[in-house]
């Protein structure tokens, strides 16, 4: 018959998994300050890199967006705070204000004409063309960066995909699931038909025609009712995409 383990036999045993336990934390411990060691080292290795090259980070956006992503992966937020150390070093504080503020301006003045939406790319155009010459250069990154930012705002301002193409959104309303799959389907064309979505996505008349009344209300799709054979309905903010000049180009601000 097996033995029962005694008092002494529990206390011993207790007594080593204490022990045991103790040297895991020790262990960890030792770990984190090591690796936090090694971060902080390499923080200020950044820092120095950061500081040699400021003519290259602000006048080169590959180069800028390489470096803050340098910053990202040892959990330096360079945008944290405009007036933050790492953000007067990469001279993108007042970089990514400016650049917030041109964003606003732009969608603000094109929203009658798109109900508040704006292809990234004719966005970034706009932007380029706005810049004074010398400006430093801006590209994709920068612009979701500066749009990161605005977010206290609440203003909606926001990037959303519609099958890999990406547009702006400037205006605080939710993007319901019908708008966003008619808007999906009439990506490739700029426009769609009622038949198009009925076909397209099998919905009935009454679903097709209350989104349809919705998407005209909030300014997002124009309807031209010159069709030859029913009324078409474009949306404004795939015109960039049209080969040749952008439509939505042919109104500068």
């Amino acid at each position: 018959m097996r033995k029962a383990v005694g008092i002494g036999g529990l206390r011993r045993k207790e007594a080593e998994r204490q022990a045991l336990s103790k040297k895991g934390t020790e262990l960890a411990k030792r770990e984190i300050d090591k690796l936090q060691e090694q971060i902080g080292l390499m923080k200020t290795n950044l820092e120095e890199f950061v500081r040699e090259h400021q003519r290259d980070i602000r006048n080169n956006p590959v180069f800028r967006v390489q470096v803050q992503r340098m910053c990202q992966l040892i959990g330096v937020d360079p945008l944290a705070s405009r007036k933050g150390y790492m953000a007067e070093l990469l001279g993108v504080g007042d970089f990514y204000c400016e650049l917030g503020i041109q964003i606003i301006d732009i969608c603000v003045a094109t929203r009658f004409m798109n109900g508040g939406l704006i292809d990234l790319e004719e966005l970034r155009q706009r932007l380029i063309r706005r810049r004074l010459k010398g400006s430093e250069p801006v590209v994709e990154d920068d612009i979701k960066r500066a749009i990161s930012q605005l977010a206290p705002l609440k203003g909606g301002y926001r990037i959303v995909d519609f099958g890999g193409r990406k547009i702006v959104q400037s205006v605080a309303r939710e993007m319901n699931a019908d708008t966003s799959m008619v808007l999906g389907l009439a990506q490739q064309t700029c426009k769609f038909t009622i038949e198009d979505v009925r076909i397209g996505l099998g919905w009935d008349e009454h679903r097709i025609r209350a989104c349809v009344d919705d998407m005209l209300r909030s300014g997002i799709i124009w309807v031209d009712h010159q069709g030859a054979v029913m009324s078409e309905y474009w949306v404004p903010a795939f015109f960039s995409q049209i080969s040749g000049a952008s439509l939505s180009n042919k109104i500068i601000f």
